[in-house]
Formats: structure tokens, C-alpha cells, sequence
């Protein structure tokens, strides 16, 4: 009724499960244009508005909403296409929320810093020299972040 399992077939069967585990955590949801055009349109937006001119500040933001939803639609659909199964993931680390809630916050103090030492020694254009600053410490530090992120999951998978 029940046939033995040979251990060899077995330990093929789970290496192949580890090694598609590790392909569907790996696989690239957020590119690297993805970062890149976030921080392209967050200067676009900031010279908008620092420019004070309505009809700039208008075209900005319309550009900034419109370019998002374009930059997002690969990743949603991505995401979509391979939806994580929670129940299947086990156990979150704490500390990867913590290591993006970091991010998130060295980004808004290194945008602000910027910009008001820019604005205090009398800089033109702060705020757009501030968001270009932070945009490329968003797009380098995202992909880090994503890094960081899939190397944790693959380590927890294999301790597993």
C-alpha cells in the first residue's frame, strides 16, 4: 500500500523545493529604473514646486502621479503574478520593518538637512538640489534594502 521512499529521492525532491523557493524570493520585482524613475520624478516635483509658478507646479504634480503609476504598473504586475503565500513564509524577522522604517527615515532627514543648509547658505533651488540628493540615496538604497531583504528570506528559508 504504501511504498518506502528512497532517501536519496527525497533529498532530491527537497533540494529542487529549497532551489525554487530561493528562484520565486529572488525573482526581480522592484529593477533597478524602477528606483531610478521614483527619484527622477521626486526632482521634477520639487523643481515644480519650488518654481512658485501655478501652472508648473500643476504640469509637476501631474507628471510626478502619472510617471508613479507608470513605474509602478511592471512591479504591481510582477507582484501579481506570483503573489506571496504568508501562510507559506512562516515567521517575519522584526527587524526587516525596522531596517526599512530606518531607510525611510534617513531619507526624509537627509532631504530636509540638505535642503535647509542649502536654503541657510543662500543655495539657489534647495529643494530640488535636496530631492536630487535624496532621490540618489533612495535609488542606491532601495536596491540595498531589496538586497538585504531577499538575502534575509533565503537564510531563514535554509535554516528552516
Amino acid at each position: 500500500m504504501h511504498d518506502p521512499i528512497d532517501p536519496a529521492d527525497a533529498a532530491r525532491a527537497l533540494s529542487e523545493i529549497d532551489r525554487r523557493r530561493e528562484q520565486v524570493i529572488r525573482r526581480e520585482v522592484f529593477t533597478g529604473w524602477f528606483w531610478w524613475g521614483h527619484a527622477v520624478l521626486l526632482v521634477v516635483l520639487a523643481a515644480s514646486i519650488e518654481s512658485g509658478r501655478d501652472v508648473l507646479i500643476g504640469i509637476g504634480i501631474a507628471v510626478f502621479v502619472a510617471g508613479s503609476l507608470l513605474v509602478d504598473l511592471p512591479v504591481q504586475r510582477a507582484a501579481r503574478a506570483a503573489p506571496t503565500r504568508r501562510d507559506l513564509a512562516g515567521r517575519a524577522s522584526p527587524g526587516v520593518p525596522l531596517v526599512g522604517l530606518a531607510f525611510v527615515l534617513v531619507l526624509i532627514g537627509l532631504a530636509v538637512t540638505t535642503g535647509l543648509s542649502l536654503k541657510a547658505a543662500g543655495v539657489p533651488y534647495p529643494g530640488t538640489i535636496a530631492a536630487a540628493v535624496a532621490g540618489v540615496a533612495f535609488a542606491v538604497g532601495g536596491q540595498m534594502l531589496v538586497r538585504y531583504e531577499m538575502a534575509v528570506l533565503v537564510r531563514r528559508g535554509s535554516e528552516g
